[in-house]
């Protein structure tokens, strides 16, 4: 990853178990987090996604400029310890953040897109390349798999993000009008088949999510 390159931060966590009934709390705390990163260089956009069919799973989105903006905010340790040790008080962490892949604009379909509908969904899929898998031959089933999904009705956007921590793995975050249009695609018989053609190269993992807050559509409403 270059210096230069846009990063998408995605942050999930999932509720500890002595704080499962405080999925309100936890909202609350990403509202003093957003307001605190909104006054931060290099921020573009941040989002809260909590899980449909487990509603004790969140993921916290940010788009950052560049990867200097986004380290200069991890990297203060006072700021970032104050705006996230709520989040670390009520629930588990894991992490994956990196650039768009490769700058390729077919791996990149959010920008310029029209901001999500108050009932959009968000699709997050993990891939992890399995051994001897080479990634240009996922990256292009991948894209394959793009112009799938593409042709649905209700499908908005997308974007493919690749770790800059562990070069074999990705996230695909999956933008749709809501859980309606997702749900007849994710269970067609091309969707089961093209599922195949991708774990050939990669484990795969996902979950459906309703955005609770987008700062993207909080802006335009603003505006």
């Amino acid at each position: 990853m270059t210096d230069h390159a846009p990063v998408v931060a995605v942050a999930r966590f999932v509720l500890k178990d002595k704080h499962k009934d405080k999925g309100a709390e936890f909202e609350a705390a990403y509202q003093t987090y957003k307001e605190a990163v909104s006054r931060r260089d290099g921020l573009l956009r941040t989002a809260l996604l909590r899980g449909i069919s487990a509603p004790d799973t969140f993921v916290i989105l940010t788009w950052w400029r560049d990867a200097e903006a986004h380290r200069t905010v991890v990297g203060d340790w006072e700021f970032f310890t104050a705006v996230s040790s709520r989040f670390v008080a009520l629930a588990a962490i894991t992490s994956v953040h990196g650039p768009v892949l490769a700058g390729r604009k077919d791996a990149d379909g959010l920008g310029g897109d029209p901001v999500p509908a108050a009932d959009a969904a968000v699709a997050l899929t993990s891939f992890t390349l399995r051994e001897g898998a080479e990634q240009q031959a996922f990256e292009a089933a991948f894209l394959g798999h793009v112009s799938f999904v593409k042709g649905h009705e209700g499908f908005l956007a997308h974007q493919l993000v690749h770790s800059d921590r562990e070069t074999g793995s990705y996230v695909n975050i999956g933008w749709w009008t809501g859980p309606q249009a997702y749900a007849p695609v994710v269970r067609s018989p091309e969707m089961a088949a093209d599922a195949r053609r991708m774990a050939e190269h990669a484990e795969v993992e996902g979950g459906l999510f309703r955005v609770v807050v987008d700062s993207a559509r909080v802006d335009a409403l603003a505006g």
